[in-house]
């Protein structure tokens, strides 16, 4: 993961008191150059990012973000997020690969677990339309993880729909999981995504953090009619209203927790030096 971990020895009271944050948490957030006020409500955000050292940055492109790279090595990526297609039918009945992989089960994410296959079919009800099913999908995830924290390692979808706890990952791997269930392909996207305040870094209290902050993070794309939607089950459950302009997506695949601790070292290689709000 591109970082050394040093193991220390210790009392058994100083292992489990109150210390300080974990620095594998902290190294998973950037400082964002002014605080971006009701970004969830943005029609689109570009953000100019900044290599570090000799770092060549590959942010990929997508139906939600388009990227481009201009002088000094600065990478722009414009994040809109687009509209889920009315009408669209599911299951998935095409022949391209990417998609095709995307609905099948997958280590971290077993659509063909019985219990998922339960919630996934309870969630969409008697709903036909690709985009509704999924939104549901989305909603139910929210409301289902009833504890939410970083206690969690990195838990599958079908640990998840037993144990009903854990944080981003976790909300995504079992959305995920539901949507292909169902027959609606669906990848799990990691990147960053900006937050105002983290009660375990108390955002806007240390410094660097003063605008808020863009943490690790992952989320759900789905494929829908012609394209991937994005869905954020973790920011819903919050009240932050789902995927919106403050994701930057750095890969997107199974689910699987190497994607996600990968961040750890992307996130160390590059800054955001400017974002701009569209409404």
């Amino acid at each position: 993961m591109n970082f050394q971990i040093e193991m220390v020895a210790c009392a058994k009271e100083f292992a489990l008191g109150a210390n300080d944050v974990l620095e594998l948490v902290d190294k998973m957030f950037l400082a964002s150059p002014q605080p971006l006020d009701n970004i969830s409500t943005a029609s689109s955000a570009v953000y100019y990012l900044s290599p570090t050292k000799d770092a060549n940055l590959i942010i990929p492109s997508s139906d939600n973000q388009k990227v481009q790279r201009v002088e000094n090595g600065i990478v722009v990526v414009t994040v809109k997020p687009v509209a889920s297609p009315a009408g669209a039918k599911f299951p998935y009945k095409g022949k391209e690969s990417t998609i095709l992989e995307a609905a099948k089960p997958a280590r971290f994410v077993q659509s063909d677990h019985k219990k998922i296959i339960e919630l996934a079919r309870r969630a969409a009800g008697d709903a036909k339309d690709a985009a509704e099913v999924a939104r549901k999908i989305e909603a139910f995830v929210a409301g289902y993880v009833e504890h939410k924290n970083l206690s969690v390692g990195y838990a599958s979808a079908a640990e998840v729909a037993e144990s009903r706890q854990g944080d981003c990952s976790e909300f995504a791997v079992l959305t995920a999981a539901m949507c292909r269930a169902i027959g609606i392909p669906a990848q799990v996207v990691v990147g960053v995504a900006y937050v105002r305040d983290f009660s375990m870094l108390t955002i806007g209290k240390q410094d660097g953090f003063e605008n808020g902050a863009f943490g690790g993070h992952a989320w759900v794309q789905a494929y829908i009619g012609d394209r991937w939607v994005g869905l954020d089950a973790a920011f819903k459950s919050t009240g932050l209203g789902g995927y919106d302009p403050g994701h930057i997506a750095l890969s997107a695949g199974n689910g699987n927790p190497e994607d996600f601790l990968n961040l750890v070292g992307t996130i160390g290689r590059f800054r955001i030096e400017k974002a701009i709000l569209s409404f």
